[in-house]
């Protein structure tokens, strides 16, 4: 049986995702998630997710970083305040996608240490392997992941 390229696979798995992430995202806009649902979220408005609750005021920057000798690249970062909802003590762990017309742009890893219960702190997103993105169209929160493809 012969095997599919492995850039072709990992961008049909990209759409695969996107789509799940858009058939699952809320449908009234409000920001808010069921659980660990997918939701679509405005860069710098509040916004639930599993029983964390991300203040307004959060903020996208680009980090300028050496590549090289004389290499720049703007990579994005992620930055804000959350406060755990929940009954429990927890830790926050999730991922921001920026998205255009339905590609994945940029992918960011977010986390903020263990919250007790109505405790806040500040979470941070750093994209150390991504670029920033230019011109995106959606931000999903979602589930972390781990990319477990090889190259």
């Amino acid at each position: 049986m012969r095997r599919p390229a492995a850039g072709l696979t990992r961008g049909l798995v990209v759409v695969a995702c996107l789509a799940t992430l858009v058939a699952c995202s809320d449908d009234d806009g409000s920001g808010a998630a069921a659980g660990t649902d997918p939701v679509e979220v405005e860069v710098g408005k509040a916004f639930t997710w599993n029983d964390f609750a991300v203040e307004d005021g959060w903020e996208l920057t680009g980090i300028e970083r050496s590549a090289g000798m004389d290499e720049k690249v703007v990579t994005p970062e992620v930055k804000g305040t959350i406060k755990n909802t929940s009954d429990e003590e927890r830790t926050a762990l999730f991922q921001m996608v920026f998205s255009a017309d339905g590609s994945a742009l940029a992918t960011v890893n977010c986390s903020a240490r263990s919250m007790l219960p109505d405790q806040s702190q500040q979470f941070v997103c750093p994209g150390l392997s991504a670029t920033m993105p230019e011109d995106y169209d959606a931000v999903v929160v979602q589930e972390f992941s781990r990319d477990t493809t090889s190259g």
